[in-house]
């Protein structure tokens, strides 16, 4: 897994009330997608952003944009960012 870093992070609410995740990379925001986003939560931008984050993985997309489109997903999903 690649840890592209971003120059700004996202942090969004965790699963757990109160608690929140701080997401600065490439290979962190897979993660969360992977393991910590909300099963029902999963439309359009989160296929988009998937792909994204894999194209910047390999090199064909800049992280930046990859980032943006996480957090494309984030706002589809209904998910708070801080």
């Amino acid at each position: 897994m690649t840890w592209a870093w971003w120059t700004k992070p996202v942090t969004v609410e965790a699963t757990r009330p109160g608690r929140r995740v701080m997401i600065i990379s490439l290979a962190r925001a897979e993660e969360y997608m992977s393991y910590e986003w909300p099963k029902a939560k999963n439309g359009a931008a989160f296929e988009a952003a998937e792909l994204a984050l894999q194209d910047a993985r390999s090199g064909k997309l800049n992280p930046e944009q990859a980032r943006d489109a996480f957090v494309a997903a984030l706002e589809e999903a209904g998910i708070q960012m801080f």
